[in-house]
Formats: C-alpha cells, sequence, structure tokens
C-alpha cells in the first residue's frame, strides 16, 4: 500500500486526561507523603516541602540562605563532610527556596535511598549555620546578583514584581546586596526553628512497601505547622522607564494581577485568552510583532502564580528604537480581543494546541507528580485539570471575548521598560 502523502492525517483530540493517582500515606508527624510507584528504572526522587518561603521571613533573604545553608554543615558533619558523602552515594541534592515554600530535592539509585536519606535527614534536624559558610553563601549571591542586574530581562521581570504588588510585599520584594550584608547565623536558626517544619512529601519510584514503611518511620518529624503570617496590603505601584547605559537591548513588561487558580471557571476563561494572545507560538502577539513587524525574536504571555495571589504578564526583548511601537501593537491586539470574537477556526487552532501540547508536556510520571503536587498546594479538586479540558471546549467565540474584557482590562495594565 502506498501512503498519499498529500493527505494529512486524520486529526483526533482527546480531552479525557485523569492525571495518575498517588497512593498517599502519613508520617507519624500526620504530614502526606504522595507516593508514585510506576517509574521502571531503580531510581528514587524525594521531594520534602516545607513552608518556609520568602512569604514568611521577617527579613527580605532570610528564606533563601537559610535553605541553601541547610546542606553546609550540620552538629555531626562539615559541609565538605555532606557533599563527600552524597556525591560516594552517587545522590543528587536540589534546594529551591520559593516565594512560598522551600523544597530540598534528592536525586538518588534506589539501593542507596537510605543513606542518603539519613544525610538528608541530618540536615533538617540539626544544621549548624556555619558563619564562614554563610560568608561565602553571601559572596556567591552577591557575585550572581550583579551579573543578573547587568541584564535588561532580569530588572525588568523584578520590576513588574514590585509594580504589582509594592517593594515590602513578600511577592514583590527582591532581596537586594544590603540585605544580604546583615543577615546573621542567629536570624536563620531563629527563622528555621519557626518555619522549617515538614508540611508534605512527594515521591517517585518503585519502592516496596516494606520500604516506604521504613521511609515514614525514619521521617518521624513533629507536625507543628508554622506559624500564619497576616497577609500583607498589595500596594500597586506606577508604570515606569528605567534607563540601562549602554544597552541597545530594552526589556519591557505589561502585566496586572489576575484570575487565581481556586477561582476556577474564571481561571479557565482567562487561559484561553491568554493562550490566543500570547500563550503559544502561533499566537497573535506572536504573529503580529514577530512574524509581521519583525521588532522581536520572541514574546509571550503568561500567568504566573504564587498561594496568595497571581499576575498575568506579557515579556519581550526588543531594540530600543522599537519599544513604543511594540508596547502599541501589544495594546492594539488586546484591544482587538475585546472588540470583536476571535473565529471559530482561531479558536479551534488555539484550544487544540493548547490541549494537545498540555497533554503532551505532562505524559511523564515526573510531570504529573508536579501537577498533582499543585492540585495539593493550591488545594484544588482532584479532577481540576479535566474540568478545565471540559470548559475549554464549550466556549465559544464570544465568551472569549467577554472574557477578555473582564480579565484584561487596557486601564490596568502597568508598563515597565528597562534598556
Amino acid at each position: 500500500m502506498i501512503l498519499d502523502r498529500t493527505q494529512a492525517p486524520p486529526f483526533s483530540l482527546s480531552t479525557d486526561y485523569s492525571l495518575i493517582q498517588p497512593e498517599i500515606f502519613h508520617f507519624p508527624g500526620g504530614q502526606p507523603l504522595f507516593v508514585f510507584r510506576g517509574l521502571q528504572q531503580e531510581v528514587v526522587k524525594l521531594d520534602l516541602v516545607f513552608k518556609a518561603g520568602k512569604w514568611y521571613e521577617p527579613s527580605s533573604g532570610v528564606s533563601h540562605f537559610t535553605a541553601h545553608l541547610l546542606r553546609k554543615g550540620t552538629l555531626s558533619r562539615t559541609s565538605y563532610e555532606l557533599a563527600e558523602a552524597l556525591e560516594r552515594l552517587g545522590a543528587h541534592l536540589e534546594v529551591m527556596a520559593g516565594f512560598d515554600t522551600v523544597t530540598l530535592s534528592l536525586y538518588v539509585l534506589r539501593k542507596n535511598l537510605f543513606q542518603s536519606a539519613e544525610l538528608l535527614l541530618d540536615m533538617i534536624r540539626e544544621p549548624s549555620f556555619p558563619e564562614e559558610e554563610l560568608r561565602q553563601e553571601k559572596e556567591l549571591f552577591v557575585q550572581n546578583l550583579r551579573v543578573n542586574n547587568e541584564k535588561t530581562s532580569f530588572l525588568a521581570s523584578r520590576e513588574i514584581r514590585k509594580a504589582l504588588f509594592g517593594p515590602k510585599h513578600p511577592y514583590g520584594n527582591s532581596t537586594e546586596e544590603q540585605d544580604a550584608q546583615f543577615i546573621t547565623s542567629a536570624q536563620l536558626r531563629a527563622f528555621f526553628h519557626a518555619h522549617v517544619q515538614l508540611h508534605a512529601a512527594y515521591l517517585i519510584g518503585p519502592l516496596a512497601s516494606q520500604e516506604l514503611d521504613h521511609l515514614l518511620t525514619l521521617f518521624a518529624l513533629p507536625g507543628e505547622q508554622p506559624p500564619l503570617v497576616e497577609s500583607p496590603p498589595i500596594t500597586l505601584g506606577q508604570s515606569r522607564s528605567l534607563t540601562k547605559p549602554g544597552s541597545v537591548q530594552a526589556s519591557i513588561r505589561l502585566g496586572k494581577l489576575c484570575a487565581r487558580k481556586e477561582d476556577s471557571a474564571t481561571y479557565y476563561d482567562a487561559v484561553m485568552v491568554n493562550h490566543i494572545l500570547g500563550g503559544f507560538f502561533g499566537s497573535r502577539l506572536m504573529k503580529n510583532i514577530r512574524e509581521e513587524k519583525g521588532l522581536t525574536y520572541g514574546i509571550y504571555s503568561a500567568m504566573q502564580h504564587f498561594q496568595q495571589a497571581s499576575y498575568w504578564v506579557i515579556s519581550a526583548e526588543v531594540n530600543q528604537q522599537n519599544t513604543d511601537r511594540a508596547i502599541e501593537e501589544i495594546r492594539k491586539e488586546i484591544a482587538k480581543l475585546q472588540e470583536e470574537p476571535v473565529s471559530e477556526n482561531e479558536l479551534a487552532v488555539a484550544r487544540n494546541y493548547f490541549i494537545g501540547s498540555w497533554q503532551s508536556d505532562n505524559a511523564t510520571l515526573f510531570a504529573v507528580a508536579e501537577r498533582i503536587r499543585g492540585i495539593h498546594e493550591f488545594r484544588l479538586p482532584g479532577d481540576y485539570y479535566q474540568r478545565m479540558f471540559h470548559h475549554l471546549m464549550r466556549m465559544t467565540p464570544k465568551e472569549v471575548q467577554a472574557a477578555a474584557l473582564e480579565h484584561f482590562r487596557l486601564d490596568e495594565l502597568l508598563e515597565i521598560r528597562v534598556g
């Protein structure tokens, strides 16, 4: 049989997507352990999550340095001894200090899991926060910050958060050199004891039941939750331009606060509008500003989510002389979505791409585990994404237009230009 290559293969879109559900166990302290045992390889990933992110810190930078000093020495092991022991076991440890949580991620062969877990347990039970290690960590932080401060893209992203939340809000604040300078080991110890308590854990790996029982017993950590932190007020700032001497490139960010994931149907509507506008390579912003006008190599829009708030941002890097024109074209494209319905064909293409790429991106167990973690951390229903697909399939061009008017008002957009 000879294939007719002049005809495209039949297209079939499935909107049935059920995330693989984990087994849920509990540590002696009551914290949940979400377990995915479907992995065929003899490797394990263990994520320990603590409610100790920037949201909880008493002063800027404390969460970051507390998290990164955990692996820099304990009461029984030096930083070098910890690193050498992990290397000998072929284990890799990542530390992520985020806005809401701190996460320790351990990657290791199954046969070396418990030896590595003992080291991890030592770090979160008896960290020593050595003065010399703190000094070195500060130097590294300052060096990286100075490098980043030379990048217009870094500055623009930092400034849009500051403008949307306020410089003193945890989501708007950025740790500067002077903040790092005054952080002490005593502050880190106090923050550790107040906030670094296990909140939840996620495990991927082919562990037997007796291995899980041992792991649950091993991490018998107190179940106390960190003290509640009162939500600080959001102080909306203004659009602004920053001059970066010698820069031929300008970074632009347009943003506003937006619907949160918990808002469900409202959020689903905003997802579709964002996708059509700037969420993929075939979006309106990409077609206009990259392909037709040639003002940028790439332009995207996205919704960013924290546990207490969300914001929407459009990002692009352009030549200095094209800044005004690019912003003008961005506003025109938003206005078009508000003034007239999209065509049925454009809506179908965008929707099919969104659902298809989402399913493709979440085809691995590691990606599924991240989605399950999001469902847990944001307190969403288990079928949240299935509901989203069904909602998007029912949306009409008129509903897209109404959502654009409701969620992406031009008079609410703040502009940041750096260049």
